[in-house]
């Protein structure tokens, strides 16, 4: 029978990692192509992966849900409200997280609340166009509620 050493065991898991990571990253580019531009989306969604595995986040679900926020608000996790949220006690890391994606899909949906459109005005993306797709529509908005500008990299 085969015997792996703990070193072997932890390098097939990283191994695992990136490719989850990079399936992930192949899909985001797929449902928008303007994320392929972004030369740095590789390293900034392990990054990611590793910051919610650090935070305890271990459903797949929820793991996709943290590399796509970080798609689109890079470093969205180091902001110190994201990261005391994430980090609160009481609730398993997955439950912070989904609360954390429900409370922020709610200020998406509800602008009035926080300064963005009023009245039924849409959500204008950084170019002043109308963006096209539920994810980069949901990605300007989500940089503007994390502080983050339209320009790349870590804004």
């Amino acid at each position: 029978m085969l015997e792996l050493t703990a070193e072997q065991i932890a390098a097939l898991a990283e191994i695992d990692a990136r490719g989850f990571v990079e399936r992930v990253r192949e899909d985001l580019v797929k449902a928008d192509p303007r994320l392929a531009e972004d030369s740095a989306l590789s390293p900034r969604l392990w990054r990611a992966f590793k910051a919610a595995r650090a935070f305890g986040i271990r459903d797949d679900d929820n793991l996709v849900a943290f590399l796509r926020v970080e798609a689109y608000a890079p470093g969205f996790y180091d902001k110190p409200a994201t990261r005391a949220r994430l980090a609160r006690p009481g609730r398993s890391a997955d439950e912070r997280f989904h609360d954390y994606l429900r409370v922020m899909r709610w200020k998406i949906q509800h602008p009035e609340f926080v300064g963005g459109a009023i009245n039924g005005g849409s959500i204008v993306d950084r170019t002043g166009g109308r963006s096209s797709g539920a994810w980069t529509s949901l990605g300007a908005r989500w940089r503007s509620l994390v502080g983050r500008s339209g320009n790349g990299g870590n804004g």
